[in-house]
């Protein structure tokens, strides 16, 4: 048989594959995935796809994130009867993202965050998994959700003075909203889309940059490596603020929603030189475990 008449015996076998055929393939290919069996995908055999291995971190992560969301509902729970546990909630948590943000970052919403724990623990479960938009994480609004958050805050708690009623009212009616919205992007969009704008969580981005701009030494970031980088993507779809740590190998990259950032702005480009310097890094290191090939690591010490 000839090379063109085996071509076409080819496209002719592709052509008589079946719907069912193709859907049966998929689902080995997923099970293939799930069960960490390797397969090769469009670019080759240098790309080997396979499930990462984990030593429990996961899961304890996950166990630990599970427990701060019933803390949360108890939370909001003992607010209801107690408006003050709302208002000693909201400040103190603030007042440690800002704190911690200082010296780690956003370490505390990926860690400390009640919040935080039942996105990651419960609202993951019920989520599509979607990217934001751009605009959704561009610095400008962050600063408007920001500074309304904050305004009503501030106009509630003067009504409530000048009316004598509880200054605890104002936090739990900022709690539950915020909390109501935060459960609603989730859903629509990833576990964490809430997020790239909380307003605790842009001051301890802010916080964190000016700290760092007065010669405090950076958080802990993950670094590429260049030479063990394939550029799979796969670090980009793990994490929760949808940084692309793969791209901070070499070249340029564009940070959106970096308030800080030359490209967060305007979405221009700036060097990078293998360290993922963007300040909404949760240092997760979900990245980490994902990649394929070691090429990411972060050095918490």
């Amino acid at each position: 048989m000839s090379l063109r008449d085996r071509a076409s015996e080819l496209v002719d076998r592709a052509r008589s594959v079946t719907a069912g055929e193709r859907t049966k393939r998929l689902v080995e290919r997923v099970r293939r995935v799930r069960d960490g069996e390797p397969w090769f995908d469009k670019r080759g055999l240098d790309t080997i796809r396979q499930r990462p291995v984990d030593d429990g971190s996961i899961e304890r992560r996950r166990r630990a994130q599970r427990y701060l969301g019933v803390a949360f509902v108890g939370l909001l729970a003992a607010a209801l009867w107690y408006p003050l546990v709302a208002r000693v909630g909201v400040v103190g948590c603030a007042a440690a993202a800002v704190g911690v943000g200082a010296v780690r970052g956003r370490f505390y919403c990926n860690h400390l965050c009640p919040r935080g724990g039942l996105l990651d623990g419960y609202v993951r479960l019920l989520s599509r998994g979607k990217r934001t938009p751009d605009w959704f994480k561009h610095p400008l609004t962050r600063a408007a959700v920001a500074l309304t958050a904050f305004g009503l805050l501030g106009t509630g708690l003067y009504a409530a003075w000048r009316q004598g009623g509880s200054l605890g009212v104002p936090f739990l009616t900022m709690l539950g909203v915020s909390t109501l919205v935060a459960v609603v992007l989730g859903v629509v969009y990833h576990q964490r889309a809430w997020c790239q704008i909380c307003p605790a969580g842009t001051l301890s981005h802010a916080v964190h940059r000016v700290a760092e701009a007065l010669g405090r030494d950076p958080a802990p970031r993950v670094e590429v490596d260049a030479d063990a980088c394939v550029s799979c993507g796969r670090c980009g779809t793990v994490c929760r603020q949808e940084i692309r740590p793969g791209q901070y190998a070499e070249g340029e990259v564009t940070d959106h929603g970096d308030v800080f950032s030359p490209g967060g702005l305007e979405g221009s480009t700036r060097e990078v030189d293998g360290v993922v310097d963007h300040a909404d890094c949760l240092q997760c290191a979900a990245c980490v475990e994902e990649c394929p090939t070691d090429a990411l690591s972060l050095d918490e010490e």
